[in-house]
């Protein structure tokens, strides 16, 4: 593989690491989330194995040892993958049938090891390059790795099509087709692979034809390993992007509702929320922390505006006017003098400062008020 696409594909892969780490942080307990993480990793190591400084490193410590690493990575990410998948599909009754998954992947590497092991230095380090094909110990390598790899890749296409009918939104759904897609061509590369290790053992196949199978199998590689990252990152990705003008929208409300919230704390401080067994620390430190800290200022400001009731009054030249963001400033301000001088209204008839029908709503319209009660 050209080495400006391996980069490619390890720096892609990197960003799924440092994605799906995130998820898993917030989410330590997801089966599914655990595998693909797992899946994510294991295919990450592999392509960063053929890469400085990692490279060299695996180079120095033994011939072979590299691509030991990397056909070993390759069989666990296709077992993680699947496992992924079946929980997915089934939940945490799936935890048998994971582990079930994993002989094929256990049987596999134990042939590779042992066939790479007694293999001669020179097939040892390279037994997947075509020029070792006619070895017998490159052979069985080759077939223990990919024929563990056709299991996992195989069932996992089975998991994959039935998930994407199960579902539930469209942004999932394109996901798992990509990830489908991605399966394919590992498929045909494993297959392509197998059938060009199987021929150069036994009538030596013309160098024309080695390479026609030798780019099928580079291509297969290629398209699946791009597609594999785009898949599992797809979800999560374009929901961040979607969630980025909700973000701002926050951030920004956040700031508008702070001469509000100020005025509200100064007279009720008891009203500061404290820790919100609800939402964790995770939430708080990450992405979510931006509408965590909305969210508390819009229920502390209508938690102070329920205790400013009884010094609620509609001041004079308001009584007619429209009861717009102006008149309910004008309100909140009287109301919070009063508090600050213990005088309750006697008579004061029960007020409640309009919001919306959901937060959002809710957080505009206090939003706008609190601008106007910067001016006054």
């Amino acid at each position: 593989m050209a080495p400006v696409l391996l980069a490619v594909i390890a720096a892609a892969l990197w960003i799924g690491v440092l994605n799906k780490v995130v998820q898993l942080w917030r989410a330590p307990e997801d089966l599914p989330l655990r595998a693909l993480a797992a899946c994510v990793v294991s295919a990450t190591l592999t392509f960063t194995a053929n890469l400085p400084p990692l490279e060299p490193l695996l180079d120095r410590a033994g011939a072979g040892v590299r691509s030991l690493v990397v056909n070993v990575g390759t069989m666990a990410a296709a077992y993680f993958l699947l496992a992924f998948l079946t929980y997915s599909m089934r939940g945490s009754a799936a935890r048998r049938a994971v582990r079930l998954q994993a002989v094929p992947l256990a049987a596999g590497t134990l042939i590779a090891v042992t066939a790479w092991a007694l293999a001669p230095p020179a097939v040892r380090a390279d037994p997947a390059e075509t020029a070792n094909g006619a070895n017998p110990h490159a052979t069985v390598f080759v077939v223990a790795v990919l024929g563990s790899m056709a299991y996992a890749h195989s069932q996992s296409l089975r998991w994959s099509v039935a998930y994407v009918r199960a579902a539930g939104s469209a942004r999932l759904r394109r996901g798992l087709v990509i990830l489908s897609v991605a399966v394919c061509a590992f498929l045909i590369a494993d297959a392509t692979k197998s059938v060009l290790a199987l021929l150069q053992a036994t009538i030596a196949p013309a160098p024309g034809a080695v390479r026609v199978f030798t780019l099928v199998y580079l291509t297969g590689v290629a398209v699946g390993a791009l597609a594999f990252v785009v898949g599992v990152s797809y979800a999560a990705v374009v929901g961040m992007l979607v969630s980025v003008p909700l973000w701002r929208a926050h951030r920004r409300y956040y700031r508008q509702l702070e001469p509000l919230w100020t005025a509200v704390d100064q007279a009720f401080p008891q009203l500061v929320l404290g820790r919100v067994p609800a939402v964790s620390w995770r939430g708080r430190l990450g992405w979510d922390s931006s509408h965590y800290r909305f969210y508390r200022r819009v229920v502390e400001i209508r938690d102070g505006l329920v205790l400013l009731g009884p010094y609620f009054e509609t001041p004079a030249g308001h009584a007619g006017a429209q009861r717009d963001e102006a008149h309910w400033a004008a309100v909140i301000g009287a109301a919070l003098r009063a508090k600050r001088a213990e005088s309750p209204i006697v008579d004061a008839d029960p007020v409640l400062v309009p919001g919306g029908d959901d937060l959002e709503s809710d957080a505009r319209r206090l939003a706008a008020i609190s601008r106007e009660l910067v001016v006054r």
